[in-house]
């Protein structure tokens, strides 16, 4: 018993260990490079795996899912995150806590209810699909309002391994379990049902860990509730306007494709192929989040406006030095891309991801922007606009599908994401009044995108096994040019250039 104990005791502390910045911006990304590669691995190997119909109806449900966790994820972890940023004694945060665990409970409860409710007596938001994956999603959505608090409190408390953990935990339980029961299983089960089922284990695992990491600051002391729950509920109203409407940004297009576009011929099988190339274009955001979750503390503990700013900038230069070049390989040559990961039912997918791909640069960089104005306070100006952005969307898409149908989605998110750019960068300048920014270095850089455009667009016109070896070696100049033109980090050409240790 006594190697099992001391064996346990590092671990637990490497889950509850704060980490700065530049620490947590690697631990999160170790965990996004786990949780991406795995979610589009999940993602591919279910397109290989079931029909067009069935994955149509998956597609649909993970959206559905994706828009409850940003609507879970929005007000009371953001407002928890940013008070246990600002303060020391865990005892100080002890009453939001308490609170926001009851309130993002009680709306997880309203919103799987809510939804049981409509699909089990209409089934109009997933047609066909019946009433087990249905309960199935509707536990799922409860046990993510619990999953989002404990996240938000992690974050703010610097605790970014145990957010890691909790998130790799839940992609490898739900890659696993579901491989297992729509590729061994799936003569027996419905793809739908076992997908659903492994959702739902795999966001009990993520709570699980979540719990061992925030045991030791989880709140003990009722009379706390009366000091402090108050100020946790005012917070969190603002932040969940605007993270709601921002999950809203990145679902709706997948929501609405099929309830619009029954005019333009759109069906399930029209939904997966959308939905395929949805998982491709949207992979770089997720990115971007990590750096943005892992800058939020910090921002919000920054001692000034223009401390804050650096901070900012420190996670949004990766947007144009890694993130845009990846971007730039689904626009200009999506072709090769899709042949290879996709099976060939999705080849019509590559106009759609062109469009999706220039939306999904405007989430990202709207993202980064809504979280350091929360981090600032600011949550109350930012849920004034982000709607905006929304409304702006909701018009696209009432416009584009009936008439061109997923492109018409595509270019109603791009339309909104982008609004939220040009909305929240007007605010952020208008309250940060940042310095301009360096123009040589950006000169630099747009040479060095000129180079890798232009020979994307040569690879675009060749078969795939050319045009994937001209991609790769023009991701490889585009690189060397970054060095060679002195854009990368300081920071990461010294370790790049320090000695290696020998024994």
């Amino acid at each position: 018993m006594v190697p099992t104990t001391t064996a346990r005791v590092p671990s637990l502390a490497r889950l509850r260990a704060e980490r700065g910045a530049g620490g947590g911006s690697l631990v999160l990304l170790a965990a996004l490079a786990t949780t991406a590669a795995m979610n589009y691995g999940l993602g591919l190997a279910l397109a290989w795996l079931l029909p067009t119909e069935q994955f149509g109806a998956v597609g649909v449900l993970l959206n559905l899912l994706l828009l409850a966790t940003s609507v879970l994820a929005a007000g009371f972890p953001w407002a928890l995150a940013r008070e246990v940023a600002r303060r020391t004694d865990p005892a100080d945060t002890a009453g939001v806590l308490r609170a926001a665990l009851r309130g993002n409970l009680a709306l997880g409860l309203v919103l799987g209810g809510g939804f049981a409710g409509v699909q089990l007596t209409t089934g109009a938001i997933l047609p066909g699909v019946g009433p087990l994956p249905t309960l199935l999603a509707a536990a799922t959505i409860v046990v993510l309002a619990v999953v989002a608090v404990l996240l938000g409190a992690l974050q703010g408390a610097r605790r970014f391994d145990g957010v890691g953990a909790a998130r790799v935990g839940e992609i490898v339980t739900k890659v696993v379990l579901a491989l297992v029961v729509v590729g061994l299983f799936g003569s027996l089960v419905d793809g739908v049902v076992g997908v659903s089922a492994a959702l739902l284990v795999a966001a009990c695992v993520s709570a699980l860990v979540a719990l061992l990491a925030l045991a030791d600051r989880l709140p003990r002391r009722a009379d706390r509730v009366r000091t402090t729950a108050g100020a946790g509920f005012a917070a969190a109203v603002p932040m969940a306007v605007s993270t709601t409407g921002f999950g809203l940004m990145g679902t709706l297009d997948v929501l609405a494709l099929g309830a619009l576009g029954r005019g333009a011929g759109v069906t399930l099988a029209v939904v997966g192929v959308y939905q395929a190339g949805a998982v491709l274009a949207r992979a770089p955001f997720f990115v971007g989040s990590a750096l943005s979750d892992a800058a939020f503390p910090f921002i919000a503990g920054a001692p000034t406006l223009a401390a804050a700013h650096a901070r900012l900038l420190a996670a949004l230069r990766w947007v144009p030095l890694v993130l845009v070049p990846v971007q730039l390989v689904l626009v200009v040559a999506p072709g090769p891309v899709l042949d290879v990961v996709l099976p060939g039912a999705y080849a019509g997918a590559a106009t759609v991801v062109r469009v999706l791909s220039l939306g999904t640069t405007g989430l990202l960089l709207a993202d980064m922007l809504l979280k350091a104005l929360f981090a600032r306070g600011m949550a109350a100006a930012v849920a004034a606009r982000v709607p905006v952005a929304v409304a702006a969307q909701v018009a696209a898409l009432v416009v584009g599908v009936p008439r061109v149908g997923a492109l018409g989605a595509a270019w109603a998110f791009a339309v909104g994401t982008w609004a939220a750019v040009a909305l929240l960068g007007a605010l952020y300048v208008a309250r940060f009044r940042p310095p301009r920014p360096a123009l040589a270095p950006a000169l630099r850089w747009t040479g060095a995108v000129a180079v890798l455009v232009a020979a994307l667009a040569v690879a675009a016109s060749l078969p795939t096994p050319a045009a994937l070896a001209v991609v790769v070696g023009a991701l490889a100049a585009y690189a060397l040019l970054l060095f060679c033109l002195g854009l990368v980090p300081a920071e990461v050409t010294a370790l790049l250039r320090r000695p290696e240790v020998t024994r």
